[in-house]
C-alpha cells in the first residue's frame, strides 16, 4: 500500500468548511496529518492502519495528543502580548 492510495478521495472537512481530498488530510499546510485524520476517515477505510505503515509512532503520538482549547492559546498569546508590552515601557 502505497502513502497516495487514497489521496483522491474526498470528503467535506468539518474544520475548514469545503470539501478535500485526503492528500489535504495527510498533509496539512503544517506537513503534518489533520488532528481529524482518525475521526473523518474511520468509515472509508481502515485508516488506523494506514496511518500506523505510513508514519512513526512519534509522528502518531504527536498527532494524537489534545491540543489546548483555541480560547486558552488565545488568552496565552493575548498574555505574553501584554508581558512584552509592560517590559518595553518606558520607566515614568
Amino acid at each position: 500500500m502505497t502513502i497516495d492510495i487514497h489521496d483522491d478521495k474526498k470528503k467535506y472537512c468539518r474544520i475548514l468548511g469545503h470539501e478535500l481530498t485526503f492528500t489535504y488530510c495527510r498533509q496539512t499546510a503544517a506537513a503534518q496529518p489533520c488532528g481529524k485524520i482518525f475521526d473523518c476517515w474511520f468509515e472509508t477505510f481502515d485508516i488506523d492502519r494506514f496511518m500506523k505503515k505510513h508514519f512513526t509512532p512519534d509522528q502518531l503520538k504527536t498527532l494524537l495528543t489534545p491540543q489546548k482549547p483555541k480560547m486558552a492559546s488565545l488568552i496565552e498569546l493575548i498574555q505574553q502580548a501584554q508581558k512584552t508590552t509592560n517590559e518595553n515601557k518606558p520607566d515614568e
